[in-house]
């Protein structure tokens, strides 16, 4: 009798069971290294955030002020010296991680009018240590859980207080607190005129005394939230006599200039704009541009 040797070899369902393990492993193996990887990127956000710091303060302590700019992947460079505090200020990694947005991840610098405050934005996908995950803002102190992104041109503008008037969208002010912006030409705008302060009859004269206050249309509340509110050239600049000054407007912004106006109107009456605009037509095609429906993106009252 002829001997037959048994050769052992995997069954079908046993090869597919153990290619769905595979699988499997492969999966978490995968999920693993893409949490590791974002978790890198997150330490490298705050590493970076911390060298960040470092300079600053060295640059605080020799210039006695904080950089105007401050530009990712650029020298840190002095002000009144040629000292460099850092060779390349070092830019966020990517790609953004958790619900960070890319600009947020971006981040970005700003320096308060007297360069004697900053503040950096960052964000992190997950936490870091003692950082949670979200927004984040590098200040002189320390950093704080706010989002301290950089305002552009199309974001919504957002106001709390201007002057002592705190923002109120109930009674008795009827505040608008949000404003949509757009950009015209090289100018930025609010796409809407601005309805904040202490309502005050049509009958009352608004003074100087600490109070931002404005009129209603026909003394009506509503007039104010669709049209914005009504002011005295006086009060709208708050009794500055300089051009181009903050005015009413919240902070980082201000009352156009007569030039910043002919500018605008240049820009949306291709350049045929009388800038005397002596005459009530001398800049018609930007007055109706800038109309309600208008083409420029603006929708204020005219």
């Amino acid at each position: 009798m002829g001997y037959k040797k048994s050769i052992k070899a995997f069954t079908l369902v046993e090869m597919l069971i153990v290619i769905a393990i595979i699988g499997v492993l492969m999966g978490v193996m995968t999920v693993s290294y893409s949490a590791i990887r974002q978790r890198a990127r997150d330490t490298k956000r705050v590493k970076n955030i911390e060298q960040i710091q470092t300079a600053l303060k060295l640059y605080f302590y020799n210039e006695s002020s904080y950089p105007d700019n401050l530009t990712f992947d650029q020298a840190l460079t002095g002000s009144t010296s040629s000292t460099t505090y850092m060779q390349i200020i070092p830019s966020a990694p990517t790609p953004t991680d958790g619900n960070c947005t890319s600009r947020q991840n971006a981040g970005g610098y700003t320096a308060n009018i007297a360069s004697s405050s900053y503040q950096v934005a960052f964000c992190l996908g997950n936490r870091v240590g003692n950082l949670s995950a979200g927004p984040k803002c590098l200040t002189p102190s320390g950093i704080i859980d706010m989002d301290c992104t950089p305002f552009a041109c199309g974001d919504q503008l957002n106001i709390t207080i201007i002057g002592n008037h705190v923002c109120n969208t109930s009674a008795p002010d009827y505040d608008t607190c949000s404003y949509s912006t757009v950009q015209i030409g090289t100018q930025c705008w609010t796409k809407q005129n601005l309805n904040i302060g202490s309502i005050v009859s049509g009958a009352t004269t608004q003074a100087n005394n600490d109070i931002l206050e404005k009129y209603c249309y026909n003394d009506n509340t509503d007039n104010c939230l669709t049209d914005g509110g009504l002011y005295k050239q006086d009060e709208a600049m708050q009794y500055s006599a300089a051009k181009g000054t903050q005015g009413i407007c919240p902070s980082g912004w201000h009352l156009p200039s007569d030039a910043e106006q002919n500018t605008l109107d240049q820009y949306l009456n291709d350049t045929t704009c009388d800038a005397n605009r002596v005459n009530a037509r001398d800049c018609a095609n930007a007055g109706t541009k800038l109309k309600a429906g208008g083409s420029s993106g603006f929708e204020g009252l005219l």
